[in-house]
């Protein structure tokens, strides 16, 4: 067969080198994923930066955001055939089939099990032409088909919109006909701008730093039920104005990896709302520690508050998020991607740094 061009990362804010290794025939049970897109994380922008504890050797595999085809399977693969296209998730079972939360009777919990994996950490990424998923990966996780003729680039998108949904998904009831705040004008909370609107949402409200990212959101995905405000000393009084007749949002979600974004979102949160912290934060000294004082009883019983957080994705977010793809509920997904945001393979590095630029939504590289 060819060889399968691979391109190892040497070191957090290294460079990316390109080695030649020959491809596997997939065995029994495995399949053989020809990759076509990538698109790159945040995460992988913080992993550039400063590694990740996770990352245990380098040189190592990045990009864990991605879609392709099958290029071949192996002996008794039924669900999966030569030529499917697919998209993958980024949180994977453990490889125990007899894990509480990633096995075979398992919950599919996995960003809950202790040995959780995830692609782009402990099991290779795709920044590779050809990737081997061995038989546990092909029975328990997240791989989805896609109809034949689905845009690859919105395809390579599954897993981030995934994890998006999560956390606008736990609590029932918390986005239909309700008012949605959004901290942050990033990837995330886009992908959530146009979920909500999906979801039916009342009123959406993103708030936002940067007034250029910020303008470039509303121009291509926002409506008349869309509302931007600049995160200045004002932010707190705007929001609640904005959300009349009601006196404060329904949903809160946290898209920004900063303390900030956390003391505003607390300052937000009212009768019945639902705080979804979505993006922890952290940095080359590990995880600080936020302290927050809350009142059990009179804030969460009384009022009817929600805080919750999620990160990453099961396969309840990949399969909300394949439906919202396949059948083309999202029509301006196209959008997050200009032409300054795409690259190529031997272009890695610069397609990171784009991705770290502040007007910029989501970076796709094209493998073919």
């Amino acid at each position: 067969m060819n060889t399968n061009n691979i391109y190892y990362l040497d070191k957090p804010g290294g460079n990316f080198t390109l080695k030649k290794e020959e491809i596997q025939s997939p065995k029994k049970g495995e399949i053989l994923i020809k990759i076509r897109r990538t698109s790159v994380c945040q995460s992988d922008v913080v992993i550039y930066n400063h590694g990740l504890p996770r990352i245990k050797e380098w040189p190592t595999v990045v990009l864990h955001e991605v879609s392709g085809e099958v290029a071949s399977v192996g002996e008794g693969v039924t669900k999966f055939s030569a030529g499917d296209i697919v998209g993958i998730g980024c949180d994977i079972p453990c490889g125990d089939r007899d894990c509480l939360y990633c096995g075979e009777e398992g919950t599919g919990d996995w960003t809950s099990c202790p040995n959780t994996w995830a692609t782009g950490h402990e099991f290779p990424g795709f920044s590779r032409q050809y990737a081997l998923l061995p038989d546990w990966f092909v029975d328990l996780g997240p791989i989805k088909k896609f109809p034949k003729e689905i845009d690859l680039d919105l395809a390579c998108q599954l897993e981030p919109l995934a994890c998006c949904l999560e956390g606008m998904t736990r609590v029932n009831n918390c986005i239909e006909n309700r008012v949605v705040v959004l901290i942050g004008a990033g990837s995330q909370s886009t992908y959530a701008l146009q979920a909500a609107r999906a979801m039916g949402a009342r009123k959406i409200i993103i708030i936002n730093r940067g007034q250029q990212r910020l303008d470039r959101v509303l121009k291509d995905f926002g409506d008349e039920k869309t509302v931007g405000i600049i995160w200045d000393e004002d932010a707190i009084e705007n929001v609640f104005r904005e959300c009349k007749p009601f006196n404060e949002p329904h949903f809160v979600m946290i898209n920004v990896p900063h303390e900030s974004g956390y003391r505003l979102a607390t300052r937000l949160v009212g009768y019945n709302t639902v705080l979804d912290a979505h993006a922890g934060v952290k940095g080359a000294q590990g995880k600080p520690v936020i302290k927050h004082e809350l009142d059990l009883n009179n804030d969460v019983h009384y009022k009817l508050q929600c805080f919750q957080a999620t990160h990453g994705s099961s396969m309840h977010g990949i399969n909300l998020a394949h439906d919202l793809i396949a059948n083309n509920k999202l029509p301006l997904l196209s959008k997050m991607t200009n032409e300054s945001e795409k690259f190529k393979p031997n272009q890695l590095l610069e397609a990171i740094k784009r991705a770290d630029d502040r007007d910029s939504l989501k970076i796709i590289i094209n493998w073919d």
